[in-house]
Order: structure tokens, then sequence, then C-alpha cells
């Protein structure tokens, strides 16, 4: 096994407004792209070529991997000319998935665990297939593998619609991860420039055939489809960051940032390089700055995620947030969100002095790339 694909062709729809600058799959998970994590984890496991298949903003993922050179591995890309769906997006990088097992990753989940272990089950298995699967309390937003516990064989799958009324549906149970181990034999049940989905119509023959196998993972898996898991997914790796850091006091906090002595750090918080902290500000817990973000005195930051370059003036407030790369929050803004509906500042956005932007639980607010915002909006 030397050799993956990544899918990273959609929109990020649920996402926007910050998926209106930047490709999904280039979306900062503790200031490292998703899919850039994704790769550094396949790497450590010796898949040393990658394929990435782009499509929506695809030459901003080309320039930002070109070759492959910054992570020491081989980078290939397909793209497609109109949407293709999953297995179309596979069919299209066989001429460099042929000769061996290859891992197949959705490039938009924050993961956390044991890729071997994968592998391993897979060959032991030695079916066609294998779907890391993940036991979920409400599975009714993936559709349900239902498996056959003696051989861990795949029987059907549930979809979203099929799982509502089904007899399972107060239980806890799995879902497919979006992460595979897959033969070049798959590659036979896909035919040619056809719009598929492996996941609707592919794994289920493979499945019929009985050569469709799970492998239940632990550790940290999450969709970043919306705002408030991106956060949340963010969480969740920086405190499993923090459980495996010796040194707890350094908290995630590059050598190159500049913190005044008076700046009160709460853990866990991730502060990227070449930030500037000025006096009496209060930062954490759960917040990530990115790079050469600046933050005047007696600015206070929580639950929120901070992209680089953004620049905060005095006495700020912030709380439940994403605020994207170049954005400028001027004196006594007071941002406050609510956990499930956050406010979203897209790139290079200025709010005005003294505005107070506040959301209730049902109603997030979002600002679009290069808005002024010149009044409160208090939901």
């Amino acid at each position: 096994m030397t050799r993956a694909i990544i899918l990273s062709g959609g929109w990020g729809t649920r996402l926007r407004p910050l998926t209106c600058t930047i490709p999904k799959t280039l979306i900062p998970v503790l200031n490292t792209p998703v899919i850039e994590r994704e790769m550094l984890l396949l790497k450590k496991v010796g898949v040393k070529e990658i394929v990435l298949a782009v499509s929506v903003m695809g030459k901003d993922l080309k320039n930002y991997f070109r070759k492959g050179e910054k992570l020491g591995i081989t980078i290939h890309y397909t793209k497609e000319q109109s949407p293709m769906g999953t297995a179309g997006a596979l069919k299209l990088a066989e001429p460099f998935l042929k000769g061996d097992n290859f891992f197949m990753l959705n490039g938009d989940v924050i993961l956390n665990f044991n890729f071997k272990a994968l592998l391993a089950t897979h060959e032991k298995y030695g079916g066609i297939g294998t779907i890391a699967s993940r036991l979920v309390n409400n599975p009714s937003r993936y559709g349900v593998l239902i498996i056959d516990k003696q051989t861990q064989k795949i029987k059907k799958f549930l979809e979203k619609e099929q799982y509502v009324c089904s007899e399972e549906a107060h239980n806890k149970m799995p879902v497919n991860a979006g992460v595979y181990v897959l033969e070049p034999d798959i590659f036979s049940f896909i035919p040619p420039k056809k719009k598929l989905s492996i996941e609707k119509d592919i794994f289920p023959k493979i499945a019929r055939e009985g050569k469709l196998y799970h492998y239940p993972i632990s550790g940290i898996w999450k969709d970043i489809g919306k705002p408030s898991e991106l956060l949340k997914g963010n969480i969740l790796l920086l405190e499993d960051v923090l459980k495996k850091t010796k040194d707890k006091k350094e908290n995630l906090i590059v050598k190159s940032a500049n913190i005044h002595p008076s700046v009160e750090i709460i853990q866990p918080v991730c502060i990227g390089e070449k930030v500037i902290i000025n006096e009496n500000c209060v930062i954490g817990p759960n917040v990530v700055i990115g790079n050469n973000v600046y933050i005047e005195k007696k600015c206070e930051i929580k639950e929120s995620l901070i992209y680089q370059e953004a620049y905060f003036s005095q006495n700020s407030t912030i709380e439940y947030a994403i605020i994207s790369d170049n954005c400028h929050i001027r004196k006594n803004v007071k941002i406050k969100g609510h956990e499930k509906s956050l406010v979203i500042l897209a790139s290079y956005v200025e709010v005005n002095n003294g505005i107070e932007l506040h959301t209730s639980l049902n109603f997030p607010i979002t600002v679009c790339h290069h808005e002024v915002v010149r009044e409160n909006i208090i939901q």
C-alpha cells in the first residue's frame, strides 16, 4: 500500500460564506488545512503517492500543494469536466491506482485514528473493499450500514429516508465514515464516463457479492459540513493533541508568537506563527488563532476560530464565532454567537466601532466577504 485518492471536488455550500473564497478542503483545522492533515496521516502509514480529485476551485489546491514537494509525497490531480459523482471521480483516477490496494478518503473530515489497523483488517478479510465505520447516536444524516456481526460483512445500506422508518431508528448505529481501503478490482464495477455514487451505486453491488466489509474506528472523526461542526471538530482535535503534549504550559502556542505577560490564556488554545497579543487580553478556552493575527489590548476571545491576518482593535469581545482571514474588527465590538448558531465573517470583512452582533439558538449571522458591517445585528 503506497497510494491513496482524496476527493476534493465539493462546493461546501453548508459552510458558506467561508467557502466562497477558499475550497472546503483547505479550511484550516488547528491552522493546517483539513485535507493536509489527512495527507500527513496517510504518509505516516507509508503512502507515497496521492491523487487529488479536484473540481471546484481546483487551481487553489494545485497552487497550494503543487506536486507534493512540501509534504515529501507525490501528488497527482484529476479534474472532472462535469460532475461525475464519487465513483466517477474514482474512475478518472484509475491510471494512477492500478496494481495494488489503496485508500480512498473524503477530503473534508477531521480524522485521528489508526490507518494501519484499517489496512490490516482489510487484508485479513480479503474483500474488494473495507469501509471505516463509526457508531453515532443520530445516524439519520448519514445513512446506516447493516452488518453481519459474525463475518463483519456489510449486508446492505439504509439511506436517510429508509433509516427514519426502520426498526433500528432509536439505536446507536454504524455509519459510513468516508474512509475506505479498496482493491483495483473495484474499477470493473464502475463504467467509464458516467456519473455515479460509490456509496449508492457501487458499494451495494459489491455487498451483494459478499465482498464488502467494515472496520469500526475509534478516535476522532468529525464531518466539517456545518460551521458549528467545524468549530467542534477543532476543539475535539485540540483536546486530543493536548492530552499527548508533555508540556501543557506551551499549550500549542508557536514560539514566534509575541504575547504580553499580562495576557490570560485559558486552555485549550492554539496560537499560530507571528501572532501579536497585547496587554490585558483573555484568550480561551477553545480558541484557535491563525498566523499573523494582531490583537490589541483588552480583547476577549473564546469558543472561536480566528483565521490568519485578522486584526482586532482594543476592547473587542468574541464568543462562538468564526472570523476568516484578513478581517478587521474595530474598537469596542461585541460578537456573541451561540454554540449551534455561530457568527461567521468571511474573508476581508470589516466591523465598525462599537457594533454588536448577537445570534440566538436558531438564527446564525453570516457576513459575506469584503462587506462592511455598519449596524448592529441582534437576533
